[in-house]
């Protein structure tokens, strides 16, 4: 969305037709051959101020201390049982994204000596590690942690070192050819652990294994330029997310296969998370070349119905709670296809000296979230501008850029309607989208008396009864190029 160095910020990242700097690797590989041998280096800082601010909760919506006392617990395969409202270990909170963070750079492109032959590379690693990854539930699941409603396509990234590699090639006059792949870190686990004492639950035995694998996304990119005043660029791109995958083995002291005092109890667990979701693009781009004059747009089509969110999972499946057979969704969450549209300009208004614009507008792929799940989202603007300027110092070739993007997310109210019914036959079976934690028909364990209490909707959704999301982000950036 940003772009991947300072001239595809100041231009909204819409280098499809025309680039001059290292971040075509990813807009448009093939307008990689246009550039000069160069190595740069540059930083950039994001600023977000992005706000949920969560509606009041209704009293009875609680879920009260008696639901211990209930046979809510040994109901059915109800594994999410939910714990009493004033025993969460989080509050329910409003969710501010308003925390700086910033990105280091470098990169480079070179002939190898061979004509109408660029290769690239480029890395972008966050400024506090080269990976901090985080995840959540976008439902009532987010009770036993954070307690909070979470941004889904911008926001909250989880801040990931990030390389570019590609190559390009210009077979004939006006006609050019690139390939890169973007690269990130994928991740996998096996914990095995041995509890001597169950009752001691802060001592344990555990043996770890850990590897990480390098996690790649292919962009292709053709440009074609039938005269000097027109550019022409067709671009795809694969989908991407950082992938990480755990396995653990719990064996607890003394405790058996049911019947059978011969063979322990060996407890295995799978999970598998899916971080930083990008979807497979396609991108057709055009531009103009007007004396010191240029201009570009591009629109994208992104592939955002094969969405997976951080727990691997998709939207329309998440949607339905303690779903019957493997297949159980239901299609009114299903995030949809988008076409995004960007522009860019650029004006040099006296020579070596560059002034640099652009505009962006993201619609959001995500449904109302009316029922249990909570990816917040909206429809994206951004307004961006840049400068930069060549100049020679000892002799030698340089170009200086800075370049600013504001990001508007559009204000939205989100309502749950905790009446509504899936009536679509792919739910297996008519169900209330928001479940009730506390359902109505519980009894109690001791006596399978009727609890008056249970009556209603009782949740610990953090987005239940609704929320307002909005806000905007400032992304600056910076970059100093030698030319060899």
């Amino acid at each position: 969305m940003v772009g991947y160095d300072t001239l595809a910020a100041g231009q909204a990242n819409s280098q499809g037709a025309y680039g001059a700097g290292l971040g075509v690797l990813y807009s448009n590989p093939a307008l990689l051959v246009d550039l000069s041998e160069q190595f740069g280096f540059g930083l950039m800082l994001v600023q977000p101020f992005l706000k949920t601010n969560l509606m009041e909760r209704p009293q009875n919506a609680d879920v009260p201390l008696t639901v211990y006392d209930s046979d809510v617990g040994i109901e059915g395969n109800n594994l999410d049982r939910p714990l009493p409202t004033i025993e969460l270990p989080n509050r329910r909170a409003d969710t501010n994204r308003d925390g700086l963070f910033g990105y280091m750079g470098f990169g480079l492109a070179h002939s190898l000596g061979i004509e109408n032959f660029k290769l690239g590379l480029t890395v972008l690693a966050p400024h506090d590690g080269l990976a901090t990854l985080n995840s959540h539930y976008p439902d009532e699941r987010d009770q036993y942690f954070k307690n909070k409603v979470h941004f889904q396509r911008f926001g909250e990234w989880s801040r990931v070192l990030s390389v570019l590699f590609g190559v390009a090639y210009r077979p004939r006059p006006g006609l050019s050819v690139g390939a890169s792949v973007e690269g990130a870190l994928s991740a996998g686990a096996v914990m095995d652990a041995y509890v001597p004492e169950a009752t001691v639950q802060n001592y344990s035995l555990s043996n770890a294994t850990v590897n990480t694998n390098p996690s790649t996304r292919a962009i292709v990119g053709v440009n074609w330029r039938p005269m000097d005043l027109l550019s022409f660029s067709l671009v795809w791109r694969d989908r991407r997310f950082t992938k990480v995958k755990a396995t653990a083995y719990l064996k607890l002291w003394n405790y058996h296969e049911s019947g059978d005092a011969t063979v322990p109890k060996y407890v295995e667990q799978h999970h598998t998370l899916a971080l930083d979701f990008e979807p497979m693009e396609v991108m057709l781009a055009a531009g103009m070349t007007m004396k010191n004059f240029r201009a570009q747009a591009a629109i994208t089509w992104n592939h955002w119905s094969d969405y997976l969110d951080t727990h691997h999972q998709r939207a329309q499946y998440t949607a339905v709670a303690n779903p019957v057979g493997d297949f159980s969704s239901d299609p009114d969450y299903e995030f949809s296809d988008t076409f995004s549209v960007t522009v860019g300009i650029s004006w040099e208004y006296t020579e070596g000296f560059t002034l640099l614009g652009g505009a962006g507008y993201r619609p959001t792929p995500v449904p109302p979230q009316t029922g249990r799940t909570n990816y917040v989202d909206n429809d994206l603007l951004s307004l961006t501008a840049g400068h930069h300027f060549a100049f020679r110092l000892w002799d030698r070739q340089f170009r200086a850029d800075v370049g600013l993007q504001c990001w508007s997310m559009f204000e939205q109210t989100i309502h749950k309607d905790p009446s509504r019914k899936c009536m679509n036959p792919d739910c297996s079976k008519y169900y209330y989208p928001i479940p009730d934690e506390f359902a109505d028909h519980a009894r109690t364990l001791i006596g399978q008396q009727p609890m008056p209490e249970a009556a209603g909707l009782q949740t610990n959704n953090p987005g239940f009864p609704g929320y307002t999301v909005g806000g905007f982000s400032l992304i600056g950036s910076a970059t100093l190029t030698y030319f060899f």
